[in-house]
């Protein structure tokens, strides 16, 4: 049986501070392209718009439609949260879909003639090590959503992970830096619902 490392441990080695657990996201300077981080609150409608607009695009790869599919649901629940008038919660929200987007797009990129070089070996191998820890994080987060039907995402981040890692291990380091970055993004899709539930009021016990 697998030990799990105590998240304290977890967010002192990744660098991660505790604080987003209470500390509402601050909004982005004026002119920051919508979707690429969250924490674009001013530009909710148009980012929404955005997402709605990649997700419906036809899409003949299962594993590419079953993320815009998630991302397509987050994004619906997203808005119905904004216009309860809880914009926090649904920047949050909406970020968590938008980081399922950015994991399809980078299955989309293993799937293209290569473009620039990967990098080189050493940084792949640094930056996969730093998403094994982000991957122990994903049991956190799901607890703190309090939604099963975002336990999927947990053993599908692991999952690109450990296809980064085979990757890596056969040199193919461009496949291992897109599917390391993947799973990287699948966390925060975790990491941001995670906000946004600690966000949200507590109901009565």
């Amino acid at each position: 049986m697998q030990k799990r490392i105590p998240y304290l441990a977890i967010i002192l080695i990744t660098g991660l501070s505790p604080g987003w657990m209470v500390t509402a996201p601050a909004q982005a300077p004026p002119g920051k392209q919508a979707g690429k981080k969250g924490h674009d609150i001013a530009r909710f409608e148009d980012r929404l718009q955005r997402l709605r607009w990649q997700c419906a695009q036809p899409e003949p790869d299962p594993e590419r439609r079953t993320l815009l599919t998630w991302s397509g649901s987050y994004a619906n629940r997203a808005d119905q949260i904004w216009r309860a008038g809880q914009p926090y919660i649904a920047d949050r929200t909406l970020a968590g879909a938008e980081a399922l987007v950015r994991a399809c797009d980078h299955l989309e990129h293993l799937k293209n003639p290569p473009g620039p070089p990967p990098p080189p070996a050493e940084a792949v191998s640094r930056h996969l090590a730093d998403v094994y820890f982000r991957t122990r994080e994903a049991d956190y987060f799901l607890q703190e959503i309090h939604d099963s039907s975002a336990s999927p995402l947990v053993p599908l981040a692991r999952r690109y992970y450990q296809r980064a890692v085979e990757s890596c291990d056969r040199s193919d380091f461009r496949a291992a830096d897109e599917y390391g970055k993947m799973a990287e993004e699948l966390v925060r899709t975790l990491e941001s619902l995670a906000q946004a539930a600690t966000l949200a009021p507590q109901p009565r016990r």
